[in-house]
């Protein structure tokens, strides 16, 4: 996969023969209502930034549409929380080289950011059936439902290293070769065949999951290629890192850096493709007309965009079922310390509707709590998302009274926050279920004719952040090289 330098330099000899249908386009339509550019593309996620900055500098006339009123997609610090946590991308890694060179390119600082939200013996109890266990008491815990060396492995772990001996692919790039789709099958059934039980693997899987609901419902095949890029980026050397204030910061530089190319507020609702051009139009009834198009939304998104002409069958089916992870977040400030009142570590990995409760460390000072969230997933976001915000908070503060009562009256709740219910997102990040690898990952990335499409369920190497800006810059050479 080319890195930036390498796709300007293409787009520089390009630009002009592969740009020309859209300018013709643009002079053609220079009387009509339509807004138009050379290429438009839809989302102003760390994806469709880095598409729209790679075209802008190869020369294009580009128009950025985004549902909401700030850049970032699912990168989004939370400004009006104290430390300014992160809601969505949290830990750059130092193999994310698109995210870091855009990054300095822009002029923005990267800080260490490792300690702050870290689960260690010192920092963290684990709650589980109504009771506070010490990570030091865990491996010989009759709660504990592991053996052999996964028995000395705390819970939250579990997930990440019961499959990585099995893993078969030898790069992180076959995840999607035919000849591993023998592999895209449930993690249940990989563990259940290597002696784990179904308590082992609820506790594994199905409590505070990474990734999907449950052991069921995700495929190994998708873990195999999460431990492939771990390998791939950490490769590049240790550490965790953020941008200087927040990770909102990068999308903010990227869409200043387009200026007025990026309309904020607009839902983009259908897409319309003829010999000549695409027409996009939005929710409240403004229409936009490209030569080319990008699409960036994720899939959970996409599904409320209509196409005409109906895109292929296989790629339709990817966008209408492919999974996204449910994810709700509580947040909260302490009114006490009240970890120093019943002598526990302030972070708890539990069982209840406070799922990971984390005490975050954003200040310049990393011993001090700068606030605390609930970060659930899985089933229990679930309920919770069946829920009011104040109904699901009361719910929260609820169980983790029960569990520790020293926490009754010592939390301020600040703000709630769902992934799954937020429509322009539906959901945090995608999570491929048994099957759907081997039959329609290599289509979603596909473009249909003038329409491209990235986002970080499209990408081939990486993943998360850096995956968005992979497959930002793969949809932006499609176009350059047509």
């Amino acid at each position: 996969m080319p890195d930036r330098r390498t796709v300007l330099a293409a787009g520089a000899a390009l630009a002009t023969a592969a740009l020309a249908p859209g300018r013709a386009l643009a002079a053609a339509s220079a009387s009509g209502t339509a807004e138009t550019a050379d290429v438009i593309v839809v989302g102003a996620g760390l994806a469709g930034l880095e598409a729209a900055l790679v075209l802008a500098e190869a020369g294009a006339r580009v128009l950025v549409l985004e549902g909401r009123e700030r850049a970032g997609g699912r990168l989004w610090t939370l400004d009006d929380v104290p430390g300014r946590p992160e809601a969505g991308g949290n830990g750059i890694g130092s193999g994310y080289a698109r995210l870091v060179d855009r990054a300095r390119s822009l002029g923005l600082a990267l800080v260490d950011v490792r300690e702050r939200t870290e689960f260690t013996a010192d920092s963290t109890v684990i709650g589980l059936r109504g009771e506070l266990i010490p990570l030091a008491r865990w491996e010989s815990h009759p709660l504990n439902p592991y053996s052999g060396e996964m028995r000395a492995r705390p819970p939250w772990s579990v997930s990440f290293s019961a499959l990585r001996p099995f893993n078969p692919l030898p790069e992180a790039a076959a995840w999607r070769d035919p000849a591993m789709a023998v592999h895209d099958r449930p993690v249940a059934a990989l563990l259940l065949e290597k002696g784990w039980s179904a308590d082992s693997l609820r506790l594994g899987f199905a409590t505070n999951p990474s990734y999907a609901n449950s052991a069921h419902d995700m495929s190994a095949l998708m873990w195999f290629h999460i431990f492939r890029n771990a390998e791939l980026m950490s490769a590049a050397g240790p550490g965790a890192f953020a941008i200087a204030g927040g990770n909102q910061r990068l999308p903010d530089a990227m869409a200043r850096a387009l200026g007025e190319k990026v309309r904020f507020g607009t839902v983009v609702r259908r897409i319309e493709a003829d010999d000549r051009g695409v027409t996009l139009l939005a929710e409240d009834g403004r229409s936009f007309r490209a030569g080319q198009v990008i699409v960036t939304l994720p899939a959970s998104a996409l599904r409320l965009v209509s196409f005409s002409p109906a895109l292929p069958p296989l790629q339709q089916e990817g966008i209408d079922l492919l999974p996204y992870n449910r994810v709700f977040q509580a947040h909260f400030v302490p009114r006490r310390r009240f970890w120093e009142e019943d002598g526990l570590p302030p972070s708890m990995w539990t069982d209840t509707l406070a799922g990971r409760f984390v005490a975050l460390r954003y200040g310049p000072d990393r011993r001090e709590v700068t606030s605390l969230v609930a970060f659930v997933s899985g089933f229990q976001a679930d309920r919770l998302d069946r829920m009011e915000p104040a109904a699901a908070t009361a719910a929260i503060l609820a169980d983790l009274a029960r569990l520790r009562p020293a926490t009754r009256g010592a939390l301020r709740p600040l703000r709630t926050l769902s992934w799954a219910r937020d429509p322009l997102a539906g959901g945090a990040y995608a999570c491929w279920a048994p099957g759907q690898i081997a039959r329609f990952a290599s289509a979603l990335p596909k473009a249909a004719g003038r329409i491209h499409f990235a986002g970080e369920h499209t990408a081939e190497v990486a993943r998360g952040m850096e995956g968005a800006m992979e497959s930002g810059q793969r949809a932006a050479l499609e176009i350059l090289t047509a």
